[in-house]
């Protein structure tokens, strides 16, 4: 059974942050196959959304998971037939990504 995924605005906010920020510092060509990679990921969620280890970090729920793609951590939650694309933090950053919502 194949899920549906639904980004929600954080998600959205953050997948085009990191278009513009690759745009501008290395070109169209390089901001599209970041972003080519980021987009697989979440596709795969969609046929197996619980591939992604539990962060235990967050304690409220939803529980959130998330995949590693690159320098990204893809952050997201199942509600069935569901799944919510959360957000996309990079881990170079440092912090908690749910402390600037």
């Amino acid at each position: 059974m194949a899920y549906k995924n639904h980004w929600l605005r954080r998600a959205a906010i953050d997948f085009d942050n990191i278009y513009q920020y690759y745009r501008q510092a290395a070109g169209e060509g390089v901001a599209k196959r970041r972003l080519a990679k980021i987009l697989q990921a979440t596709e795969s969620i969609e046929f197996m959304p619980l591939i992604g280890p539990i962060d235990n970090e967050f304690p409220h729920t939803p529980s959130y998971r998330y995949l590693v793609v690159m320098d990204y951590r893809i952050y997201y939650f199942v509600e069935e037939p569901n799944v919510y694309i959360a957000a996309i933090w990079d881990c170079r950053q440092g912090g908690n990504v749910f402390e600037k919502q």
